[in-house]
């Protein structure tokens, strides 16, 4: 195959300019989840990191119906 008939190769997640920017709750300024289970993950994800909160606890808010992150004990 010839080097024009590549196609380029592309890591699986998209790079910076290829993602969506977050959507944010205009009452809290939250970043906003479409499921529990999106929230708890990147909650998940953000505890692993040394710097993180030690516990990040998901809220449905009162506001935008979508699911946010807290470090506050609720």
């Amino acid at each position: 195959m010839s080097p024009r008939h590549r196609k380029p190769i592309r890591s699986w997640e998209p790079g910076p300019e290829e993602r969506d920017p977050p959507q944010i709750c205009p009452t809290t300024g939250k970043r906003m989840y479409a499921s529990e289970a999106e929230a708890q993950a990147t909650a998940a994800h953000q505890m692993s990191k040394e710097s993180a909160p030690a516990q990040l606890k998901t809220y449905r808010c009162l506001y935008c119906n979508s699911w946010h992150l807290t470090s506050k004990n609720t």
